[in-house]
């Protein structure tokens, strides 16, 4: 089964959002990946709610709402997310993470915990009977085009087989930054399901939505886990 894509909506040309998410939509992208900051999380501000309810309006595909904001409860019952759709948290700006995910669960959307490149899988151990994903950041959160952190590629296996060892095989993992159509080849093999994509593919320009979101599913076509020891 080839990795689920989700186009980062930040990375898309502003001045031409309508035309884009249009024709992601045509092209068949998984979903939406909306990044929510306040300045606060991090040193940045990109899509307010107002634009992504807009983009919802105007268009039918899932919702994946990533939350870099401090009190990510305060943000949570704002969203309009509902069935299928990802919402998903860092796990060092909750006052209570497991607060945050009943608020998540409440909207009927699929809960998700975000680990920061320094955080240990580890951290999911009182909540990896309570959400459906986790999100695997590869880069410092808060910009996009940033080179992928030394040790990230590993970290997607080393989850996996954690997960795994829970008996937890339904837990979906996100894989956020650094997603080049190479290196997404890799990550799907070592057990990334959702891949994010933004500048470093979907959005590079070189190639039509359609094209990208093709060879997407060509180089994730089959998914095996490989060893890393020489990667």
């Amino acid at each position: 089964m080839r990795a689920e894509i989700t186009a980062s909506i930040m990375c898309a040309d502003l001045l031409n959002l309508e035309r884009d998410i249009k024709a992601l939509e045509q092209a068949g992208v998984d979903y939406f990946h909306y990044d929510i900051m306040d300045g606060h999380f991090v040193p940045n501000m990109t899509l307010g709610l107002e634009t992504i309810c807009e983009i919802q309006k105007r268009v039918n595909v899932r919702s994946d709402f990533h939350l870099l904001v401090n009190k990510p409860d305060e943000i949570i019952p704002l969203l309009d997310a509902g069935e299928n759709d990802l919402v998903s948290f860092h796990y060092h700006a909750a006052d209570s993470i497991g607060r945050c995910i009943k608020l998540i669960h409440e909207l009927g959307a699929n809960a998700g915990i975000v680990l920061d490149t320094e955080d240990s899988y580890e951290l999911l151990v009182p909540y990896v009977d309570k959400i459906e994903f986790v999100n695997l950041m590869m880069i410092a959160p808060g910009f996009a085009g940033q080179p992928i952190v030394d040790g990230m590629i590993e970290k997607i296996m080393e989850t996996r087989k954690w997960l795994d060892a829970q008996k937890r095989y339904d837990i979906k993992i996100m894989v956020d930054g650094s997603v080049t159509y190479e290196r997404a080849r890799l990550m799907h093999k070592l057990g990334g399901d959702i891949l994010v994509a933004g500048s470093s593919s979907l959005f590079k320009g070189d190639m039509t939505f359609e094209e990208s979101l093709k060879t997407f599913a060509e180089y994730t076509e089959h998914k095996e886990f490989i060893n890393t020891s020489n990667v």
